[in-house]
């Protein structure tokens, strides 16, 4: 009797499956966008940049979407900008995606612009940075905000980003929702300030010194709103003792005058503070403060150009 043995080939196929790997991206910023000191007075734009980059980790060679959201910490944009607050007082500025500053760095969230980022992962499943700027302006127009530190702080949802591989198809405004954060923080200085803009005082063309001649002028101030402020005029070139007993000069001849706080000319204007300065409080614009001029009776020099010239100090 014969007998076949027959064996069985028992196969087991491993199959070595790729697995797709959830994108993990990181946003590298400043902690503190600072806008520095704005001058609001010289009624001007302020214009800083910040270089924020985005850095994916996945599966290789697939290319990420990294969606950057921004919204608005101070009680949401007003008119179309951002509002950086110091107590009750206010500082406007915004975030843009490009350098004129037309494209507003908002949120999809709140049908705003944000921002698309593509990152490339290489064969490793890891990126280059992608660096990308943020562009922000302090509005002109903005001279009675008054001096304090204005800030803004950008954290939770207000800096939510979200990513996918543009594999999925998924596109930003799709995007709404994240729990990945940017925070950082908008920081701008108003300093205290005044400043001064100086004038002529023309007593004209006198042929004889046998009356009081007057004249007035107006400097202009502007100081932050709310700030406290005393105005010294100088001594004069000839180092007067008395605002009243200024000179005017033509070589070694004089006329003498005085300058006055009040059209009477009774309140002389001199440089000892609290004594005969004028005092005022800002209003962050640029206002007119008479100056009266008096050249009073005296011995009339011989005729030419006599001139001097007074310092103005503003103290505060």
């Amino acid at each position: 009797m014969r007998r076949h043995v027959y064996g069985i080939l028992v196969l087991l196929v491993l199959a070595l499956c790729g697995t797709a790997q959830a994108q993990t991206c990181t946003i590298t910023r400043p902690a503190t966008i600072n806008f520095g000191t704005v001058d609001v007075l010289l009624n001007a734009p302020v214009d800083i940049t910040a270089t924020i980059s985005v850095s994916c980790t996945g599966t290789a060679n697939q290319t990420v979407r990294v969606c950057l959201n921004l919204g608005d910490p101070n009680s949401g944009t007003v008119g179309g900008v951002r509002r950086a607050i110091s107590g009750a007082n206010v500082l406007t500025y915004q975030f843009y995606t490009d350098p004129s500053r037309t494209v507003k760095w908002s949120s999809w969230v709140t049908g705003g612009a944000g921002v698309e980022v593509l990152v490339p992962l290489n064969a490793s499943g890891t990126s280059t940075p992608v660096a990308l700027t943020m562009y922000g302006r302090v509005f002109a127009g903005q001279q009675t905000v008054r001096a304090a530190t204005y800030s803004a702080n950008f954290s939770g949802a207000f800096t939510h980003q979200r990513s996918r591989y543009t594999s999925t198809g998924q596109l930003c405004p799709a995007m709404t929702t994240g729990t990945l954060r940017w925070n950082f923080r908008m920081r701008a200085i108003v300093p205290k300030k005044c400043v001064v803009t100086s004038a002529t005082l023309n007593f004209g063309n006198p042929s004889a010194l046998t009356a009081n001649i007057d004249a007035s002028t107006n400097i202009g101030v502007a100081c932050s709103t709310a700030l406290p402020y005393r105005i010294q005029l100088g001594a004069g070139l000839s180092g007067a003792t008395n605002p009243t007993l200024r000179r005017m000069t033509k070589g070694a001849e004089f006329v003498t005058y005085g300058l006055y706080r009040d059209a009477a000319r009774s309140l002389p204007w001199g440089w000892t503070l609290n004594t005969n300065t004028l005092s005022g409080t800002g209003t962050g614009n640029t206002v007119a403060v008479p100056v009266y001029g008096r050249v009073p009776v005296q011995t009339t020099p011989t005729p030419g150009v006599y001139t001097d010239t007074v310092v103005i100090t503003v103290n505060y």
